[in-house]
This record gives structure tokens, sequence and C-alpha cells, in this order.
């Protein structure tokens, strides 16, 4: 096997490795949540997060966008490194105040629209003081990347979630006993790890009001415009809806979409995560020093490999979900079976499209990027509009994957105008295996539920591992050399 593929599963594995150790965090908070809150509370927990991350794009208005782009054009000297980390950090902290004070003015008015209960007002005014450093701390965590500290990046990242999540549930738990204790939390650890940050930039940076550029703040945020505009448009394709929800039908079922959404999130996050990290830099240098035809060549191989996993995640995902509700968020959320493996597809087939649009992105075609996924969000909002009055959860479900094919369908009409992927006829083959793996774990039924998951998983895995090696004996050979002939 190419040296290119087998460089892309070393590196996809490692990425889904650590993205699966980042998951588990939230695989252990999440029974804990579904337990502890009742369903009106956990759907308002999601909800003021989604809330606030929607404003916190906003505020970083493109600026921490750029600074991977031009940091060094401007450490060549101490006077324009000090013109740099200037105005990054004075223009950032002001975008920050600014946008968290239009915040708080425009709350109340989002507040009685939305028709949000008073008990849970707290909990947005709480968040605003972490819409008030999120985005400094953005600033910060990029200007780690630039100098090459990963390690301490992931260790902070790692510590805010740790740190908001066990705070979080001792003040939910035991002293406030009220959804915005939890939040108490989460804005403590954001301002314990932004002071860390704050201490490092300045062991390695100065700062002079003098020294602000606006020139070079107007380069930062031109650049970083598009890649912002993008973020905002697959922001509101994936939280739209829950806006709409709540609208329509109230917190109790912006509950039950939140549980059987998160839980999808979860399943299809670490594969396309996974992909996003470790694709888009491989098949870039290929492409510089191969040409078009071997990336094409590199990329359908990929994405034939890919649909190997993902096909059997999703049948596998819809015949075991009902149990992983039971087990993971109690018998209150069973309702979300229904939809959310409608929700795991449209996200792992909406993930795809890092792989897919690799001629949009090598063509440095961000603005069409831009389009197709605006035109998902129109869609997805159009369709919510259609089908949630009616249908509630499972009409946003159903918008959720129309919306996404139809990316996904774009992003294949434009892109492959510029590199072309071949999407190999033995995918059937694979469809049909889960198929069949699908129909046989159905029928297993030993009135235990705990018994009743492990032994559908187990029996999946082995009917899904004996076809996919009966079918790809150099995939096997691949692994037999890579594990035993060292």
């Amino acid at each position: 096997m190419p040296v290119t593929k087998k460089t892309f599963f070393v590196q996809f594995s490692h990425f889904f490795t650590g993205q699966a150790a980042g998951m588990l965090l939230g695989l252990i908070t999440f029974p804990v949540l579904t337990r502890l809150l009742s369903i009106e509370q956990y759907g308002m927990l999601g909800f003021v997060t989604n809330t606030i991350g929607v404003a916190i794009v906003f505020s970083k208005a493109g600026l921490s966008d750029g600074i991977i782009r031009f940091h060094d054009e401007y450490i060549i000297s101490e006077d324009r490194k000090q013109v740099f980390s200037s105005t990054v950090f004075i223009v950032g902290l002001l975008l920050s105040i600014c946008v968290c004070l239009l915040f708080l003015v425009l709350l109340p008015f989002l507040l009685n629209w939305l028709h949000i209960k008073e008990q849970f007002y707290p909990c947005f005014y709480i968040m605003a003081l972490c819409l008030l450093i999120r985005p400094v701390s953005n600033i910060f965590m990029n200007l780690l990347r630039v100098h090459g500290k990963t390690i301490a990046y992931n260790t902070l990242n790692l510590t805010n979630n740790v740190v908001s999540t066990v705070l979080g549930l001792l003040l939910l738990i035991f002293v406030v006993k009220k959804l915005y204790g939890y939040f108490i939390g989460v804005t403590v650890a954001e301002w314990f790890v932004f002071s860390l940050l704050i201490y490092w930039f300045f062991q390695h940076y100065r700062v002079s009001l003098s020294s602000v550029s606006g020139k070079l703040a107007g380069q930062l945020m031109s650049f970083g415009l598009p890649l912002l505009a993008t973020e905002l448009a697959y922001m509101l394709l994936t939280y739209a809806d829950r806006y709409m929800i709540l609208f329509y039908h109230g917190e109790k079922e912006l509950g039950i979409y939140s549980v059987g959404y998160n839980l999808a999130m979860y399943v299809a996050q670490i594969v396309t995560f996974s992909l996003s990290y470790a694709i888009i830099p491989l098949y870039v240098k290929i492409y510089t020093e191969k040409g078009r035809q071997e990336t094409a060549k590199f990329l359908s191989d990929c994405l034939y490999y890919l649909l190997i996993l993902v096909i059997p995640v999703c049948f596998g995902y819809a015949a075991v979900n009902k149990e992983l509700f039971v087990i993971l968020a109690s018998d209150k959320y069973i309702a979300a079976a229904a939809f959310s493996p409608v929700i795991a597809v449209a996200t792992i087939i909406f993930g795809m499209n890092s792989l897919l649009n690799a001629g949009l992105y090598l063509h440095k075609k961000s603005w069409t990027i831009l389009l197709i996924i605006s035109i998902g969000v129109v869609l997805n909002i159009l369709c919510n509009f259609l089908l949630l009055p009616k249908f509630h959860v499972m009409g946003a479900s159903l918008a959720t994957l129309l919306a996404c094919v139809a990316t996904s369908v774009l992003t294949v009409l434009f892109s492959f105008r510029y590199l072309a992927i071949q999407i190999k006829k033995d995918v059937i083959y694979h469809v049909l295996l889960s198929t069949v793996m699908y129909y046989c774990v159905m029928y297993i039924s030993t009135g235990t539920v705990a018994l009743d998951l492990i032994l559908k998983v187990l029996s999946g895995a082995v009917i899904i591992s004996l076809g996919v090696f009966l079918k790809e004996k150099a995939l096997l050979n691949q692994l037999r050399t890579r594990f035993f002939h060292r």
C-alpha cells in the first residue's frame, strides 16, 4: 500500500483516538446530566451554550482567524512584534466588550420573543461573562498554535473541560441546586484558563496602546471574514432548529431534541472530526508534490475506506440506539430514539464534505464553500417552517438531513469540476452487509437492556468484521503487516 494511504490511516487513527478521549468526558457527564435535570432544563442547557457560541463568533469578527496567517510577518523585529501583539490584544478585547454589551441589550428581547421562563434568565447573564473573555482566549490559543505549543494547547482545552464539568456539577448538585449553578462552574473554569493564558501572553509579548495598528486590524479581519462567515453559517445550520423548536413547541420538546441530537453527535463527530483534521494537510501536500491525478486517486481510496467505516456505524447506531438512550439517558428520553439515527446520518454526510470539497479547497474557492453552506442554512430553515409545526422534532431531524444532503450534493457538483473523486461501486456491498447486520442484531432480545446492548454490539462487530475482511483482502494484509510484522 502506498505511503500516502498508510499516512492517512496512521494520522486518522491518532485524531480518532484523541477525539474519542475528548468525547469520553462528554459521555460520562451525559447520563449524569440527563438524570439530574428535567427535560426542560436539559434543553435549556444546550440552548444557552449554543446562543453564547453564536455570539462568540460575532465577537471574534475574524480577528483571531488571521493570527496564524500574519504572525510570522510581524515577528522579524521587536517593534513589529509589539504592533502585532498590541493590535490583536486591545482590538480583540474591545470587540469582546462591545459584543458583550450588545448581547446584554438584546437579550431581554430574545427571552421575551421565545417565551423563555424566568427561572432560566440567570443562565444567560452568567454566561455573558464567558462572552467577555472567550474571543480573547481564542487569540491566545492561536498564538500557542503558531508557537508550536500543541501540548499546552491541548492541556488547556482539557483543563477547561474537566474543571468546568466537575465544578459545574458540584455547584449544581450540592450548592446552588439550580441550572444556573452549572453555568457558574463553566464561567469560573473559563476565567481560570483565561488567567493562565494571559500570564503566558505577557511573558512573551509586550502591549502598548500607541502600538495598535488600524491597518493591521483591518488586514486580520478582512482575511478572517470569509472564515468567520463560514463558521457562522455552519453554526446556523447546526443550531437554527433549536430556536424554532423552542418557539413552536417549548422547552420540553427542545430537551428531547437536544438529547437525541447530542448522542448522535457524539457518535458522528468521532469520525468526522478525525477526518477533517487528518485529511486536509495530506491531500494539500500530495497535490503540491504529485499533482491532480495522484491526489484524486488518494482521495478516492480514502473515501472508500471511510465509507467502509461510516456505513456500519449508521446502521449499527440505528440498531442499538434505543438501548443506548435507556442506559445513558433514562426512559424519559426514549422518544429521542425515533429521530436520533436521522441526525447521525445527517451529521456524518455533512462531515464528509471536508473530503468531498477538496477541489474547491485546493483552488481556493472559499466563497463557493460559504455559498453552499448558506444554501444549506436557508433550506434547513424553510424545511423546518414546513415540517416542524406538524411533525415536531422528527420534522426538525428530517429538515437537518435534507439540508446536509443538499450541501453534499452541491459540494460534489461544484468541487468535482476541479477534482473528481471516484465513488467505487463496491460501496454497494458494504451497504448490503450493514443491512444484513442490522436485521440480525435487531432480533436479539433477552429481556435485559444492558445485555441486549452488549450482545448487539458484539454480534454486529463480528458480522461487519468478517464481511469486510472477506471482501477487503488488501486491507487485511495491511493490518497484518502493521501489527504483526514490524
